[in-house]
């Protein structure tokens, strides 16, 4: 694993949040979870490019990345999607994580 290129992909995604949070002050309160669910989907992309990824990671991403832009419809189903989300994650906690999860 090359450390700087690492350190490099982290602080970008830490820039990112800190974007976001100083941003989130004035944007709708939808964007919020959306921001943590795209950091979530960009987070599993670093570990996997660093070839730390797994199955379950990669199945979560994709659930994540299918349906993270729902935030800018209706809530009732952004809302769904991510209690479909913490469902996944909760049933995939005690998993093998060579195995992907269950994906709704």
């Amino acid at each position: 694993m090359d450390r700087i290129g690492f350190e490099a992909k982290a602080f970008n995604l830490i820039g990112y949040m800190m974007s976001s949070a100083r941003n989130l002050i004035d944007e709708t309160p939808f964007y919020g979870p959306f921001r943590l669910v795209d950091a979530a989907s960009r987070l599993i992309g670093i570990l996997a490019e660093e070839g730390i990824g797994s199955p379950r990671l990669s199945a979560l991403g994709q659930q994540i990345d299918a349906g993270k832009y729902l935030a800018m419809g209706s809530a009732e189903d952004f809302r769904s999607y991510l209690e479909a989300l913490v469902d996944t994650v909760v049933d995939s906690l005690d998993s093998d994580p060579s195995q992907g999860p269950e994906v709704e």
